[in-house]
This record gives C-alpha cells, structure tokens and sequence, in this order.
C-alpha cells in the first residue's frame, strides 16, 4: 500500500490549531502500521506556504519530518506524465464531477507516484471524488453523498 497526500491532511497534521480529536485521529491513523506517506513538490509547497503563515514552528516540525523520510517521503514526478494523467481525468470526469484544475494535477500525481490511498480532508471540491473515480481509496472514508457522485461518475463513462 502507498499513501499520498493533499495539503488539507498534511496541513491538519502540523497546524496547531488542529483540533485534538481530529489530531489524534490523524496520527494514530498514519502510525497505524508505521504509514509513510508520500506528497509531490507542489503539495510541499502548499502545504509550507499555510504553515508558515501560521506558525514557523509547524512549518520547521514538516521540514524535518520531510528530511527524516519516517513519516513523510517527497517524490519526485514526472510533471509531463502527470499533466498527461490530468487530462486523462479531465476528458473522463469532467462532466460529471466538475473537478478544479489543482485538484486534478494533486490526484494525477498521486497516481504517478504509484498511490493506492488518497488521504484528503478537503470537502470543498471534488478532489477526494476524483481519487476514488480513478481507483484510489480515499481516508478519511467518504461520506455518502460522496460515493453517490463517484458512483454516478463512473457508470456515466
């Protein structure tokens, strides 16, 4: 099993204003079996930039979580293969999920990197419904009416 993340996971990982429960649940979620969960640069980059618009001492604990490669593995993509996997999704879902463009790049990348989960708390987009459309599980699980519009998705192809 590979794991990729988002920024919205990541960012609930480090953000101190996280709340407990929720953190809890994340990491004993990823230290479950020792995870190491791979991010792509452009998830790097985001997930830096709100952290350190928050707190460098968050952004300084990712860092070293990053140069350590324990919990957290940076994978170098190969950014042709991935926008070519981008609009493979683009020509197959967006009709029916309307994703954005960010979010098709992050899951085209997920799925160059070789992933099998997405891990994802942004609810504001189609992103976690994009990943599980392509063959991703998707953690946190998604929420009924979110498996309703994979399943449309998918049967509409």
């Amino acid at each position: 099993m590979r794991f990729c993340a988002d920024s919205s996971f990541l960012v609930r990982l480090y953000d101190p204003l996280t709340k407990p429960a929720e953190l809890r649940s994340i990491r004993d979620y990823v230290t479950n079996d020792q995870k190491t969960v791979s991010l792509c640069d452009l998830c790097r980059v985001e997930v830096l930039n709100v952290l350190l618009s928050r707190s460098a001492r968050a952004a300084a604990r990712f860092e070293a979580d990053l140069a350590t490669s324990h919990l957290l593995r940076l994978e170098l993509v190969d950014w042709v293969a991935v926008f070519k996997h981008a609009e493979s999704h683009v020509r197959r879902f967006s009709r029916s999920l309307r994703p954005g463009g960010h979010d098709l790049v992050l899951v085209a990348a997920a799925v160059a990197m070789g992933a099998t989960w997405f891990l994802s708390f942004d609810t504001n987009s189609r992103q976690r419904q994009l990943a599980a459309a392509v063959g991703l599980h998707v953690w946190p699980p998604l929420e009924k009416d979110e498996k309703g519009m994979v399943k449309h998705a998918v049967s509409s192809l």
